[in-house]
């Protein structure tokens, strides 16, 4: 069977109780989540650029545009309520992809137009989970990583509008291979700073969907297209990964959705915590806030990947006029922001607010020195390895197909975020002497010798997955008094005791602008109890007010 077929005959066979318990409420507050990020993207220039223009063309249609729950066509819906999800970069994200845009909102959309209930919306969020989670991880090494994984998006829309549709497995691969056909390709020049970054996921998410409306119609696909030696693993991973693509059923990506508090990439937020971990000792102790001008410097210590990220977003930097884009992916100016509000929710990234506060920002931005910590990054991959044994992922791997890997990704970021030979020699020496002995332990020899048994993702221990994306933070003030904290694991992340209470708090703090907090309250209650409710009751309790 191809790669399609055994993912389509899984899909169209799934039922909601197949789907674990623990997973299907980590799918309820994904979707509060999605629909909170949709709020606060909405008071940004981009997000109001897209329901403008939704607005002007849209016909009319069963289908709920957020906020406001007004009715639409499907791909009116689908452009605006994925760009706003996106806009702020307050998507949740899972092992590994950022699934929420097009798996929350392709089914709700599905089944607003087709009259399905919310358990097969539910169903079929999961499944576009399963398979977005995977198709990101077979091409994590590859040009891209995270957000820019937009291609995910096309299979999973594809899988979950067809699974909604009641699509045969014939049919579900047909939608997939034609949604896979022309694969979208995210540019770092378009996502890094400028507002083209919220159609990311939005026009995968219609041609997916639009792809299982033609499946439906009889139209075919390639069944081949993932792994055919001129299709989409041949053209976006430097070494594929296929042994990803299994264990559906067995493992469960959704159980590894991490919840964003703030809005901004996943490793921000550890640094987040900390910081206002500390601004709340500081409040308690002296009983007020900390102002910026008694800031003298911020030291952060975070992981490699905080890093690059960080190195990325200082490339499409634009100090005349701030973008919250770009600062989504900038530690500095986060920080800044946060110690400048107490605070980082959609309120801060408006232009409004930026344009405001601009000087005194990039004043307490210029203050902020971002390091890495070596061990964290280990720390990192042991906590990935304690779940997926990456030693036998590793093992499944060419060692001269991996050497040339790495190259090739130094060549693609060179100018971006890259680490020199010195910084990587320094970074070694750093390292403790378990840390060092673990990355040698990755390499074994029946790998090296291509003897090793295959992987299977089932094997894992998804459940128990945890992404600490550590950061150590120090506050120096002018008085010569020090603020310091560290976190490893961000709030809700898995991992974290108070995990789902962050979905909760997102969706009513960003929702109540909108609907007023009784209303976003009660909203909340509903889509807790999403899959018991009818879509009906859920647009009476989003709608304006």
């Amino acid at each position: 069977m191809s790669v399609i077929d055994r993912l389509a005959e899984w899909v169209s066979s799934l039922e909601y109780e197949d789907i674990p318990e623990r997973v299907r409420e980590v799918a309820r507050n994904q979707l509060a989540s999605v629909i909170g990020a949709i709020h606060a993207g909405a008071g940004c220039a981009g997000g109001k650029a897209v329901t403008s223009a939704v607005e002007s063309w849209d016909s009319g249609g069963p289908c709920a545009r957020y906020p406001g729950a007004v009715k639409g066509s499907w791909h009116s819906s689908l452009l605006q309520n994925c760009s706003l999800s996106m806009a702020l970069d307050y998507d949740d994200y899972l092992f590994l992809g950022h699934s929420g845009h097009s798996a929350v909102c392709v089914p709700l959309a599905v089944c607003e137009m087709s009259g399905s209930d919310t358990r097969t919306a539910l169903v079929a969020q999961v499944a576009a989970n399963e398979l977005e989670g995977r198709l990101g991880a077979s091409v994590v090494l590859g040009p891209h990583n995270g957000q820019m994984w937009s291609h995910i998006h096309l299979l999973g829309s594809a899988a979950a509008a067809s699974r909604v549709l009641g699509l045969d497995s014939e049919r579900t691969a047909n939608a997939m291979g034609i949604a896979m056909s022309q694969p979208v390709y995210a540019l770092f020049p378009g996502f890094m700073g400028p507002q083209s970054k919220l159609l990311t996921a939005a026009t995968p998410a219609v041609t997916g969907t639009a792809a299982a409306l033609l499946a439906s119609e009889g139209m075919t696909g390639s069944r081949s297209i993932i792994e055919d030696p001129q299709g989409f693993w041949a053209h976006f991973s430097f070494i594929p990964l296929p042994f990803m693509m299994t264990g559906l059923g067995s493992a469960w990506v959704t159980d590894t959705i991490a919840f964003k508090p703030y809005p901004g990439c996943a490793y921000i937020d550890t640094a987040m915590d900390a910081l206002f971990e500390m601004m709340g000792e500081f409040r308690q102790a002296r009983g007020r806030d900390i102002e910026s001008g008694e800031v003298r410097s911020v030291e952060v210590e975070a992981s490699l990947l905080t890093v690059a990220m960080d190195g990325m977003s200082r490339a499409y930097m634009d100090p005349v006029k701030l973008s919250p884009t770009n600062i989504n992916f900038s530690l500095s100016v986060s920080v800044a922001i946060g110690l400048l509000s107490g605070e980082l929710s959609g309120a801060q990234l408006t232009e409004a607010y930026l344009d405001r506060n601009r000087e005194e920002i990039l004043g307490l931005a210029s203050r902020v020195e971002l390091r890495h910590d070596a061990g964290l990054s280990v720390r990192f991959m042991r906590s990935f390895d304690e779940a997926v044994d990456l030693k036998a992922m590793l093992a499944q791997l060419d060692f001269k197909a991996l050497v040339g890997a790495r190259r090739r990704l130094g060549a693609h970021l060179s100018g971006v975020a890259t680490m020199g030979r010195a910084e990587a020699i320094s970074a070694w020496r750093s390292l403790s002497r378990e840390d060092r002995s673990f990355l040698r332990g990755l390499v074994s020899l029946g790998g090296l010798l291509g003897r090793a048994p295959a992987y299977d993702l089932g094997s894992s221990r998804l459940e128990e997955l945890l992404m600490p994306f550590g950061a150590h933070v120090k506050v120096r003030l002018k008085d010569g008094s020090e603020l310091e904290a560290e976190k490893l694991i961000p709030r809700g992340a898995p991992g974290d005791p108070g995990r789902l209470a962050v979905p909760r708090e997102k969706f009513t703090r960003e929702a109540s602008g909108f609907l007023g907090a009784g209303r976003a309250a009660e909203a909340m209650e509903a889509l807790s109890r999403f899959d018991g409710r009818s879509l009906a009751d859920l647009h009476e309790t989003l709608s304006a007010p």
